[in-house]
């Protein structure tokens, strides 16, 4: 009986030391973390420059008649394939920014120019220019804004030289009474292979006055000592390059009326 009391208390001992010990912890259970409050960010919008239309800058031209009046040079006699002075001078006017139109009921030149239309008349006198502008009607028909005049060349050679000067007053006050807003550059006319005699100079010295008593409409071009004896096929019609060298006066001359005729552009 002792004996199993004992055993009793062992045994009873055993399972009190296997039993797992339990600890009153306190258990702290977390609070869930609060979602953190987002405010929103009112950020101006982003705004998209919307490309405005860039405005096309037209060039704005006026364009202008010019009526080369004349003799056998205005033609383009010498070598009348090559179009005469008129060849390089649409060319460096064309550079300079005009809008032109030659106009006249002559034609020459035109396989080398677009635009062959002259008044251009070999063997005429100032009279005959005169007469015609009267019978034809030429100022009236193409309404030039400008004349390019060269002309009395065979009233020296044919004519009676003593009345040039005075047929060619004559023939400024008709062209101004017709068209009185006109731009007329006259030419003292261009000397012959020999050069220049005293008829020759008489008549180009009467020039710039009776230019001057026709009013600022009408001004002078010098081209007695353009050319030189090299410059010409013929005893009086310049070669390509005399005829170029005269279209470079022209165009000295015109660029010195300053005329509102150029192409510009406008912002």
């Amino acid at each position: 009986m002792h004996r199993n009391t004992i055993c009793y208390l062992i045994l009873i001992t055993l399972l009190a030391a296997c039993a797992p010990v339990v600890v009153n912890a306190q258990v702290i259970v977390p609070n869930p973390t609060a979602s953190p409050t987002i405010t929103p960010t009112l950020a101006p919008p982003t705004i998209t420059a919307i490309p405005q239309p860039t405005a096309t800058v037209a060039p704005s031209c006026n364009s202008f008649k010019i009526m080369p009046l004349g003799d056998s040079i205005t033609y383009g006699e010498g070598i009348v394939s090559y179009g005469g002075y008129r060849n390089l001078l649409g060319a460096l006017l064309q550079s300079d920014g005009y809008l032109f139109d030659f106009v006249g009921s002559q034609k020459s030149g035109e396989d080398a120019l677009s635009d062959a239309d002259n008044e251009g008349h070999p063997g005429w006198r100032i009279r005959n220019l005169k007469d015609a502008i009267d019978s034809e009607g030429w100022l009236e028909t193409y309404q030039p804004d400008l004349i390019l005049l060269h002309i009395g060349s065979n009233d020296l050679r044919y004519g009676n030289p003593v009345y040039a000067a005075d047929n060619l007053s004559a023939l400024l006050d008709d062209i101004l009474t017709r068209l009185p807003e006109v731009h007329i550059i006259i030419a003292t006319i261009i000397r012959t292979r020999w050069g220049s005699d005293v008829k020759h100079l008489s008549y180009n010295n009467a020039i710039p006055r009776i230019a001057a008593s026709k009013g600022t409409r009408v001004s002078v071009v010098d081209m007695q000592d353009v050319l030189s004896k090299h410059d010409f096929t013929t005893l009086y019609h310049p070669s390509p390059r005399g005829y170029d060298k005269m279209a470079h006066a022209w165009e000295s001359a015109i660029l010195a009326l300053n005329l509102e005729t150029r192409c510009v552009t406008h912002q």
